[in-house]
């Protein structure tokens, strides 16, 4: 029995994830593709992540996570529907955040960010997704 290798590149697609990380990952491309074109994001990712308090919490997760990340975060273009590796994990370290699993976030993250990023990261994404699970709910 063969191996398929694409199995190790699979990323989730962006029409088939939980509303709220599909939100996540094209806040992320959004702010990236305003912020390139000389653009301030701030009103419309407000109104889309929920309000001024989702987007504190959103800029703040972004800046630790930029700060911490090894390299610089890889975005895939807002058209694409898959997930770049990074997003993966972020969304993936915001979802171990908003259910409280510090086991699983740190087990995500501790090959690639020492320990104060992680902490960093932790608390910016304890505070990120409070907002947008109460958003969603």
């Amino acid at each position: 029995m063969a191996f398929d290798l694409s199995l190790l590149a699979a990323t989730p697609d962006l029409r088939s994830v939980p509303p709220v990380h599909a939100r996540l990952v094209c806040a992320m491309r959004y702010a990236h593709m305003a912020r390139a074109s000389g653009n301030c994001p701030a009103e419309g990712l407000a109104r889309y992540l929920g309000g001024p308090g989702a987007l504190r919490g959103f800029r703040v997760f972004m800046d630790e996570a930029g700060r911490a990340w090894p390299d610089p975060i890889a975005l895939h273009h807002p058209c694409d529907a898959s997930f770049s590796y990074d997003e993966m994990l972020l969304v993936d370290l915001a979802t171990a955040a908003a259910r409280n699993d510090r086991g699983r976030f740190d087990t995500f993250a501790r090959d690639m960010i020492g320990r104060s990023g992680r902490e960093a990261i932790w608390r910016s994404a304890r505070r990120l997704m409070r907002h947008l699970v109460t958003v969603t709910q």
